[in-house]
């Protein structure tokens, strides 16, 4: 992470708008660019972007391009330019060495604002590993300044070159430390997951700032951290649903996406989105609000194809529908999304609609049945109320008459444990 002063950082943001794009999605990734570096506390002092046909593979821009930033660089007193593209090392050091400005790209910004959010050591260890990660092949001209003031002797290596093999050396072994931790948390995880396999897990998903922690608070009522950020939360909690159905319902909150999520990112936080891998139904939460809402549903279904869970059953949550003022802007919206749940958190009408449509979802498949326990088995009635909803219990002279409701997975666990 970089060190911040009192002063605000001023910054200067910049894309390139390819010919053949739309140039509203350069404009909407700009905003969104915008909002990442608001998040970090940074002052914008511009946007610009150029249209070309390719970008340049040593300099990315062209230099007359270059030479203009340049000149805005030193009129407005800018301290960093956010490229909205991922820049190579090469392009990253020569952009950095002709502006004499630090230069930073969009896997940077989304890397520096993780690490600013990760509070839990679990989260700091998959930050950490993404940065290096990133860093590693960047490392190039980091210490070249070494060789130009004591040069190297004969054939051997430039005092530069030494140190970068030595920083190589050392970030590799970091690295392998880092994914050991992280594997043994995630055999940690997947205990968990066995130990909570009785009950029904649903996984909340969605683009960053989409509403999910405050949907999850209005749900359960809990008092997870919900703030108006772009990922606010990093690391995975699970609460309890209140509801009749049984087994217990169990839902998880998780990172939030975002166009151009760092592949670094989502192989490190792999661990924490196994909640997402794990789970029965997922709500896939948007931003009703939001003019980029068909952009968001793809960049998380993009996601969740990613890590592997694209087909696990989803029900998708049209959110901050309060927002939403227009009433034609309503009914296209609900249109256009008609197997969408509307909800705001601040209706309490429409989060129990959206409540009675996930237990609706479990219920489903459950089968009545009936069985009697023997007397030297009664402690399997406790477990019966987990895995299922007991309707009726009798209590005769042959046993303990049951009838119960159960679903496939935990009538299975039930048969075990009556044979055990």
């Amino acid at each position: 992470m970089i060190e911040y002063s009192q002063e605000k950082i001023r910054v200067l943001l910049f894309a390139v708008h390819f010919k053949s794009e739309k140039i509203e999605n350069t404009q909407d990734s700009l905003d969104e660019m915008e909002s990442l570096a608001v998040t970090l506390d940074f002052e914008i002092v511009g946007r610009d972007y150029q249209t070309r046909d390719r970008l340049d593979s040593k300099s990315y821009l062209g230099t007359g391009k270059l030479n203009e930033i340049k000149c805005y660089i030193k009129d407005n007193n800018i301290n960093l330019i956010l490229f909205d593209r991922e820049l190579s090392p090469n392009q990253g050091k020569f952009i950095e060495s002709y502006l004499n400005c630090m230069v930073w790209d969009r896997t940077q910004l989304i890397l520096e604002i993780f690490a600013n959010h990760a509070r839990t050591p679990e989260s700091r260890d998959q930050v950490e590993l993404a940065q290096l990660k990133y860093m590693l092949p960047r490392l190039v001209g980091l210490w070249a300044h070494l060789d130009r003031e004591k040069g190297g002797i004969g054939a051997s290596k430039g005092t530069g070159e030494k140190q970068i093999n030595i920083d190589r050396q050392l970030i590799g072994k970091r690295i392998s430390r880092l994914e050991k931790s992280l594997k043994k948390v995630a055999g940690e995880r997947q205990t968990q997951s066995k130990q909570r396999f009785s009950c029904f897990q649903l996984g909340v998903v969605g683009y960053t700032n989409a509403g999910k922690t405050s949907l999850i608070n209005r749900l359960t009522g809990a008092k997870l951290l919900a703030q108006d950020k772009l990922f606010a939360t990093l690391e995975s909690a699970t609460r309890s649903l209140p509801s009749k159905v049984r087994p217990e319902i169990l839902i998880s909150d998780t990172v939030g996406f975002i166009k151009n999520l760092p592949h670094n990112l989502v192989a490190s936080f792999r661990s924490t989105l196994s909640v997402v891998k794990n789970a029965d139904l997922l709500l896939h939460v948007v931003d009703a609000s939001s003019p980029n809402i068909a952009q968001h549903i793809e960049t998380t279904e993009q996601v969740l194809k990613e890590i592997g869970a694209s087909d696990i059953p989803r029900l998708l949550v049209l959110n901050k529908m309060d927002l939403v003022s227009d009433r034609l802007e309503k009914l296209i919206l609900l249109k256009s999304y008609p197997e969408g749940q509307a909800v705001s958190v601040l209706e309490d009408e429409s989060v129990f609609s959206l409540k009675d449509r996930i237990e609706e979802h479990f219920q489903d498949g459950f089968s009545r049945d009936s069985l009697t326990l023997p007397y030297d088995k009664a402690d399997i009635l406790a477990r019966l109320y987990q895995l299922g909803t007991v309707e009726e219990v009798k209590y005769e002279e042959d046993g303990i008459h049951i009838t119960h409701a159960i679903n496939q997975t935990n009538k299975k666990i039930l048969s075990n444990l009556l044979k055990s």
